[in-house]
């Protein structure tokens, strides 16, 4: 500190700096109007809306003044300074300020400058005109305050060289620039986007990283674009848009490009200057984790929600249904006087806001999103056969459209409330059964009433049954498949409904949803279409994600890949909510996952092919994850509105009774079970065992304490796993099956519990249960619940006197058998592992234990947790129960 002289800064005075640099750009009032700017800017910092994006400081003021000089130049001599000097002041502010905050600015602005009525906006005529015929070629709606945005991008882009546009997801931000960039280059002025996403790779791959031994130079995505556009010799301007959340890693390299140094500096020194053709954008939800360095370095425009709304939506997509052909004029007109009756005039989302709550966070754009692209793809068919349907049919798939567009995220009791509103309110047609809502029934395809979803009845496969790789159908299965289906259907769609053939399903645990799209996926023809599946966990980074899709596709042309053969592919991306969150709130591995659902493609992280983009075509998604909230993983709003997305609810006491009903069906038919009275009592084990979930899950709920009480469809099935294992040969009579019955649902239910009271009540309640179902005499036979293991056989010699492994039979066992076996086991063990050898004393918890242990690690797909305290022999017993 002694070495360096220490010199402190000071906050300048902006007002000799305003008065100084109007005077330089030749504005004789500069007295004046020095005073009123300073009085403004310090009124907009004290009265409007913190906002991280919000920049009156320095870069702000020089900015303003040197466009100021520039209108001031371009006017006659005889303008009035004070009026130029307003609406440069307005212009130049007005493009950042979100909707809430722009009446308070302008208002501001009057009591400063009470002179001057409100100024006209500069006319960009030109501009103006082209940006017009590209809304109209794109058949998209010409909104005002939409309109607006993008002549404030233009105005932005003539006076910095980096800019941000700034918004929540689904409010046009993409499609004001691509509307700008395609006018500029029908008037002449070539105007090209580069678009990546600065999150999807690591920093070291987007700037260029040397090689710390070699000192050899791979050069980063980015700085290989940036080389590659910066380049005087190219006809036309290049939009460098770095597409992606901010954080204060990636972007702080940028602040000498954003500033007036316009130069990119990378580690190996390479300093690559910014050329005049070059702009960089940003894309961006939310400027959360963006420094005041960089905010004020950016022009920003703001595209607040209400900007677009989600009216013009729907508006747009009506206006190009007549595109598809003449005869759609007539559907035209009754689907836009439907809009009014269900959406419009019963203000729908206002009801949703106030009494609904969806699993997962949504904006009533991204609802009205869904409900468009669900009734294009039920549309589908009947605009290739080029069919008009009668108002009713139309009346009923517009309802089943908003049932499931609108109130696909919601739990039951939201679900009963919205088919409540669309009764009272906007009179729905049809009555459903009593105790059913909408959401039960769907538009039949020929017909189009509105029937009752049921599932096909299952037909057991032939050969050995194995409860872990049956899919049965349930009516929630059903339901879902032809949700996927339908919007799996539809043409690949980027504009107006933008539809990516994607879908994603909510859900707790347990209610099926790899179980439903394993279904979806297992009707696939297999000449057309191959499917992939990929698990998600907290570990999974984009890296990975990227090589797990490259494995999967060849080469088509050039930098084009599709799946091999020429068939298309879906992707099944399961537990899609579970990669890491860093500390920016960012989760990098979904916004590679956004870039390859939205873009259709990655950039190749070859050495030699950086900042090429490898374009990935003819892959769908299906998505699968856990309701956010609770310590869980929402995913990225830019990420969700590219899926059309639902909640699976768990399913009925009347599914549930049919999932588990045929496959006991299945395993106890005459044909196996010769024994009649067994036959007759395997018809009672569902019911039964379904009551004993019920009050399981109502009485022992999850407490901080005990937050592992959790009893979903996982417990119902592993407790019929384990009847279904059972060879035939053991269930000798009524009491053995009550036994098996009643041990399956102690190991399930009560080996979970941590307090002897609550497993106390198990029993307890076990007990009640069986007195019901199976009467006092079988319930008396099995008051103390019986043993059955499978490790009581004893291994058997073949001709030449080789040893064959004991046969695996899951059958009763009383204590003293059982202690028998593992002892001999015991020393088997000892003997063939003498360095790992164990002294144990198997007393009758610790041999209670081990056959716990033993009876899941036996199960297909069986896993176990073992909870206890240190010394509590958990690591000794499972290496006697795995051997």
């Amino acid at each position: 500190k002694v070495l360096f002289r220490s010199v402190s800064m000071m906050v300048p005075d902006r007002q000799i700096i305003m008065k100084v640099k109007l005077a330089s750009v030749g504005y004789a009032e500069m007295d004046y109007l020095a005073k009123k700017f300073n009085i403004l800017y310090r009124l907009c910092e004290e009265q409007l809306s913190k906002q991280r994006h919000y920049d009156f400081g320095l870069r702000n003021i020089l900015s303003v003044l040197r466009t100021a000089g520039t209108v001031k130049r371009s006017e006659p001599p005889d303008a009035d300074e004070e009026m130029l000097f307003m609406r440069t002041v307005r212009d130049m502010n007005l493009s950042k300020l979100v909707a809430d905050d722009v009446p308070l600015f302008l208002s501001l602005l009057k009591d400063i400058f009470p002179k001057v009525t409100d100024p006209p906006k500069k006319v960009y005529k030109d501009v103006e005109d082209t940006v017009k015929a590209q809304i109209k070629k794109n058949r998209i709606v010409n909104h005002d305050d939409w309109f607006l945005k993008i002549i404030q991008l233009y105005e932005t882009s003539l006076v910095r060289h980096g800019f941000m546009l700034v918004g929540p997801s689904l409010s046009g931000k993409t499609e004001i620039m691509s509307t700008l960039t395609n006018g500029l280059t029908d008037i002449g002025q070539s105007t090209r986007c580069v678009v990546m996403n600065p999150k999807a790779i690591t920093a070291q791959q987007m700037y260029g990283v040397k090689d710390p031994i070699s000192e050899e130079w791979t050069p980063g995505v980015f700085a290989s674009i940036w080389a590659k556009y910066n380049n005087r010799s190219l006809k036309f301007t290049t939009w460098i848009v770095c597409d992606g959340p901010v954080d204060a890693i990636w972007i702080e390299n940028l602040n000498t490009v954003l500033d007036d140094n316009k130069i990119l500096t990378l580690a190996n020194n390479d300093r690559i200057p910014m050329t005049d053709n070059t702009r960089i954008v940003f894309e961006v939800e939310n400027l959360n984790n963006a420094s005041p360095a960089t905010v004020s370095r950016a022009g920003i425009i703001y595209v607040s929600a209400s900007d677009l709304g989600w009216k013009p939506l729907i508006e747009g997509w009506l206006n190009s249904r007549t595109e598809i052909s003449s005869s759609r004029q007539v559907e035209k007109e009754i689907l836009k006087e439907l809009f009014d009756k269900y959406m419009i005039e019963p203000d729908i989302f206002d009801f949703i806001m106030r009494n609904c709550r969806p699993v997962m966070p949504t904006s009533n754009a991204a609802m009205t999103l869904q409900v468009m692209n669900l009734l294009t793809g039920i549309l589908q068919p009947h605009v290739e056969a080029n069919e008009v349907l009668q108002r009713p049919a139309y009346e009923n798939i517009m309802t089943y459209a908003i049932v499931w567009g609108c109130g696909g995220l919601f739990e039951p009791d939201d679900r009963m409330k919205l088919d409540g509103f669309l009764r009272d309110k906007s009179k729905v047609p049809y009555p459903c059964q009593d105790g059913l809502t909408l959401f039960e029934y769907g538009v039949h395809d020929a017909s189009h009433e509105f029937q009752l979803w049921q599932a096909e009845e299952w037909k057991p496969p032939k050969g050995r049954l194995s409860p872990s790789s049956i899919l049965i159908p349930t009516m929630d299965s059903v339901r879902a498949e032809y949700l996927i289906g339908t919007i799996s259907s539809m043409p690949r769609i980027r504009l107006i409904n933008a539809n990516f053939k994607s879908v994603l399903m909510v859900g707790g645990s347990g209610t099926a949803k790899t179980s439903t799209a394993l279904m979806f996926m297992s009707k696939f023809k297999l000449e057309e279409m191959l499917s992939k599946q990929i698990n998600f966990s907290s570990a999974t980074s984009p890296n990975m994600l990227q090589k797990t899709i490259e494995a999967e596709v060849e080469r088509k042309t050039g930098k084009t890949f599709c799946p091999p053969g020429g068939k298309k592919m879906t992707v099944f991306l399961d537990d899609m909510s579970m990669p890491f969150v860093n500390e920016w709130g960012d989760q990098i591995t979904l916004e590679l996952g956004r870039q390859l659902v939205e873009q259709a493609g990655v950039y190749f992280l070859d050495k030699d092919k950086r900042g090429d983009f490898k374009s990935v075509i003819d892959l769908q998604y299906i998505g699968a994850m856990n309701h956010p909230g609770g310590g869980r993983n929402d995913i990225p709003n830019r990420f969700k509105t590219k899926f059309f997305s639902f909640n699976l609810i768990l399913p009925s006491i009347m599914s549930v009774d049919n999932i588990y009903g045929s496959m006991i069906k299945a395993r106890f038919n005459p044909k196996s079970c010769p024994n009649q009275k067994i036959m007759d009592l395997s018809k009672k084990l569902t019911k039964a065992t379904i009551e004993i979930w019920e009050k399981v899950k109502n009485t022992l709920l999850p407490t901080p304490s005990r937050f592992h009480y959790v009893f979903n469809m996982r417990e119902l099935s592993r407790v019929f796993t384990g009847i279904l294992l059972c060879p035939m040969e053991v269930l000798t009579s009524e009491e053995t099956m009550v036994g098996l019955w009643k041990h399956e649902n102690v190991r399930v239910f009560a080996d979970k519990l941590a307090r002897a009271i609550d497993k106390d009540w198990m029993e307890k309640t076990l007990h009640d249960v069986c007195v019901t179902h199976f009467g006092e005499k079988l319930a008396a036979a099995n008051k103390e619940t019986p043993w059955f293991c499978d490790f009581l056989r004893d291994a058997t010699e073949d001709e030449n006197g080789e040893e064959i492994a004991a046969p695996r039979i899951y059958e009763p066992a009383t204590l003293q058998s059982a202690r028998k076996k593992a002892y001999e086991y015991l020393n088997k063990y000892n003997e063939e592992n003498p360095a790992k050898s164990m002294n144990l004393v198997l007393f009758d918890d610790a041999l209670k234990h081990m056959m716990r242990i033993s009876r899941i690690i036996q199960l297909p797909r069986g896993s176990a947790m073992l909870v206890g305290v240190g010394g509590s022999g958990k690591q000794s017993l499972t290496h006697l129960a795995g051997y």
